[in-house]
């Protein structure tokens, strides 16, 4: 209801932009609620489903209800360490570099206590009902607060809220000024707590990061990130409190704040309950095509992840692949018996690298735009494939050069592992492919004249063993088979968790293209059969009862001609003449049909029709499974 009342004349954009954001995390969670309503109902008597259904409100409920018990201080420890690690372990599972340190607050508490004392020590914050604030409107006297969202000096509600959770309006009393935030809270039963001055209590929302910042990197930082939502407040009063501190009026130099991941128009967050956990995005596609996804799109913009940015993502590792892949078929060659000397094929081509080099680093300047640094690599390999289509005799070693540069450009962004890697590299394992190449050539050669003479010979049980061996059993080795028109296949050693996933993919759509196949014609032979069980069905009914039932009920009248027909309808008026013309023919129809019915069953007319309806009966059952 409060949404739903027009906001005052002259407010600030902000409050407006916040107004329609919460208008739609209403719609979402109103949806939410009725499909959970739905669950629940659905899930009446089943004590599984039930808990299934209304596990997250049951959760809710009973943190609200019992959270104040919880006493054990081991027991946020290890709840933090179980989510740590789960943590790293999606990290490591996306391939993203390790940390330099890792830092935890619960192992700085003590200072904490001292960078606050010190800062309430030097008139910057004080003391309230056992919890300590950041004195924003003193601090405002000898440095600019706030600096990354100066609009947001007077802040709003959902601010205060955003940099403060919950407990913002049971601190309004406490504070000097609404724009004063926590540095140390007053502990409520069932919350961690620590000794300090001013009572037991537990660090304020923002004061971990700049205690522990300033103990790794000292009194100034180069180059600070976070999202985009945490410029105001947590930035901004987490600068404040710093230089405060240090007695400084700039802590950090820069900062980049990335874009939020959206779904369906809404920022991905735990409490909209419209989230995607990284493990279970692992589940539908590889690190990296997920890591490609996010190259795509603008880092310090909303970034979307939907089937159509995925899909996109996977096109563009395809085409990576199958070009890698053409190059080293190449290089795997003699090509130092072939001529060296560049066309102006090659002339072309180099130029066109050349450009390419020169754009990347333009782009990789331009704020890192990566969305136009991976379109231009695309340009790059586009170029090079027409090269390869239109050269009769490519040349290795300008292929080559090519494809190190596209490996350069993605070992940088991730896309590529390796740029990690402690120690000198082996000469085996550098050339585990050029172990392997003898056999794969005699094993594709020995496939491809088999291949070609089942072709020959029509012999369609050694063709499905060939798209076997190359759709399954070199899948599972991570070796990709293509077959060319020229009946000479190219393989190409890849990722096999990646290729079994692309295999899954064109298995799954060839399934759902073979079972809409099945369905269309299920739902055709549902519709011919029922039209024809119609007429069987009205034949099966007594001679002496056919006017009065099935789809003759109360229709017609009692009178009767000679001939045993009706004559009358349901009213008592007599039938026109073209009524009783069509009684006529249906009545012949009716004893054609049945004698025709007679005739096919044996004499047994009834046994004939009920097996038809079983018939019928499997073949809706078999649309319903598909459906």
């Amino acid at each position: 209801q409060e949404l739903a009342q027009p906001l005052a004349a002259g407010v600030q954009k902000r409050v407006v932009e916040e107004r329609e954001t919460l208008i739609k995390e209403n719609a979402l969670k109103q949806t939410q609620l009725s499909e959970t309503v739905a669950k629940l109902a659905a899930a009446k008597g089943n004590v599984e489903g039930l808990y299934a259904a209304g596990s997250d409100l049951l959760k809710e409920m009973i943190d609200k209800e019992l959270g104040h018990t919880v006493t054990d201080q081991a027991i946020f420890e290890e709840h933090a360490r179980r989510f740590e690690m789960s943590w790293l372990e999606d990290m490591w599972a996306l391939k993203v570099r390790d940390a330099d340190v890792l830092t935890r607050v619960t192992e700085y508490v003590p200072d904490v206590v001292d960078f606050i004392e010190q800062t309430v020590n030097k008139g910057f914050a004080y003391a309230s009902n056992g919890s300590v604030y950041f004195d924003t409107q003193h601090f405002k006297k000898s440095h600019d607060y706030p600096k990354l969202v100066p609009a947001a000096g007077q802040a709003t509600a959902a601010d205060i809220a955003e940099g403060e959770g919950a407990l913002a309006s049971e601190m309004a009393g406490e504070k000097k000024h609404q724009n004063d935030f926590a540095l140390w809270k007053k502990s409520k039963a069932g919350e961690p707590s620590w000794p300090s001055p001013w009572g037991p209590g537990r660090p304020g929302w923002h004061i971990e990061c700049s205690v522990m910042a300033s103990d790794v990197l000292g009194d100034c930082m180069d180059i600070h990130g976070g999202g985009s939502d945490l410029k105001f407040p947590h930035h901004d009063n987490e600068m404040a409190q710093s230089e405060a501190y240090h007695g400084c009026q700039q802590w950090v130099n820069y900062f980049i704040h990335a874009g939020h991941l959206h779904i369906k128009g809404l920022k991905m967050s735990k409490s909209l309950k419209n989230f995607i956990t990284i493990k279970q995005a692992l589940e539908m596609y590889t690190a990296r095509q997920l890591r490609l996804m996010f190259l795509n799109q603008r880092w310090d913009k909303a970034m979307d992840f939907s089937d159509q940015t995925m899909e996109a993502a996977k096109s563009m590792e395809s085409k990576f692949n199958n070009f890698f892949g053409e190059v080293k078929a190449i290089l795997r060659q003699d090509w130092t018996k072939k001529r060296q000397r560049w066309t102006p094929a090659e002339s072309a081509l180099q130029k066109t690298l050349e450009k390419t080099q020169d754009e990347v680093h333009e782009r990789l300047c331009d704020n890192v735009d990566t969305p136009e640094v991976m379109r231009v690599l695309s340009d790059l390999i586009t170029e090079t494939n027409k090269y390869l289509k239109e050269t009769s005799a490519p040349q290795a070693l300008m292929l080559q050069r090519v494809a190190q540069y596209v490996c350069k450009v993605l070992k940088i962004f991730g896309v590529i592992e390796g740029m990690d890697d402690i120690g000198f590299t082996s000469a085996a394992a550098s050339s585990g492919e050029q172990a392997v190449a003898p056999y794969l050539d005699a094993f594709t050669d020995f496939r491809d004249a088999v291949r070609t003479d089942a072709m020959a010979k029509k012999n369609t049980e050694v063709l499905t063993l060939c798209d076997s061996v190359r759709d399954v059993t070199m899948v599972q080795l991570g070796v990709r088979l293509e077959d060319k028109p020229t009946g000479k296949a190219v393989w190409k050693l890849e990722d096999a968790e990646a290729l079994k996933k692309e295999q899954a993919d064109k298995d799954n759509a060839a399934n759902a293209k073979e079972s809409a196949k099945r369905k269309n014609k299920l739902q055709q032979d549902i519709k011919k059969m029922e039209k024809d069980l119609g007429p069987l069905r009205q034949a099966l009914i007594p001679e002496d009862q056919y006017w009065t039932a099935g789809s003759n009920a109360n229709k017609y009248g009692a009178e009767r001609d000679g001939s045993g027909l009706p004559t009358t309808d349901a009213k008592g008026e007599a039938l026109s003449k073209k009524a009783a013309k069509g009684v006529k023919a249906e009545w012949d129809t009716f004893q054609k049909t049945r004698a025709t019915l007679v005739e096919q069953s044996g004499g047994k007319p009834e046994e004939f029709v009920k097996e038809r309806e079983g018939e019928l009966s499997k073949l809706q059952q078999e649309l319903a499974s598909l459906s």
